[in-house]
């Protein structure tokens, strides 16, 4: 819990009952990805970009771009949320204002969020996460990854 905090995730993601809910669920994702898989996902977050998640520029006849996240899409108009930290803040675009419509491919999570963390702390990170919400008490992580040779 204490790298799982020390290294931000906890502002935007949610891990037996820690944090806020504004990226993905992380019991689903490490049902998906474990170990070396997961930290790969955690060092790189743009690897894999959940749908719900990714950001989508909009290029308007006028010229302004707009960004954001697409909560919801009607036959003339997309729903988005441009600041995921205020998921309550909406925004809506007309489609017959689009130009162009650009994905993007980068994750809204930054990378190197656990560059603050001992090689310890990342194991134990990895450990909590994989526990999801079945967490031992005094949790104490000791995974090991296969080393390059």
């Amino acid at each position: 819990m204490h790298a799982f905090a020390k290294a931000q995730c906890t502002q935007c993601h949610v891990a037996a009952g820690h944090g806020v809910n504004l990226g993905p669920d992380l019991v689903k994702s490490v049902k998906k990805l474990r170990g070396k898989d997961l930290l790969l996902q955690i060092l790189d977050p743009s690897l894999k970009i959940d749908d719900d998640y990714r950001m989508v520029q909009f290029l308007l006849t006028d010229g302004r771009v707009v960004s954001g996240v697409v909560a919801s899409e009607t036959p003339e108009t997309y729903t988005i949320r441009p600041n995921l930290l205020m998921p309550e803040k909406i925004k809506r675009i007309q489609k017959k204002d689009v130009e162009e419509r650009f994905v993007s491919q980068v994750s809204p999570m930054p990378a190197g969020l656990i560059n603050v963390l001992t090689k310890q702390e990342i194991l134990d990170l990895i450990s909590f996460l994989e526990a999801g919400d079945n967490l031992p008490a005094g949790l104490s992580g000791h995974h090991e990854f296969p080393t390059a040779k």
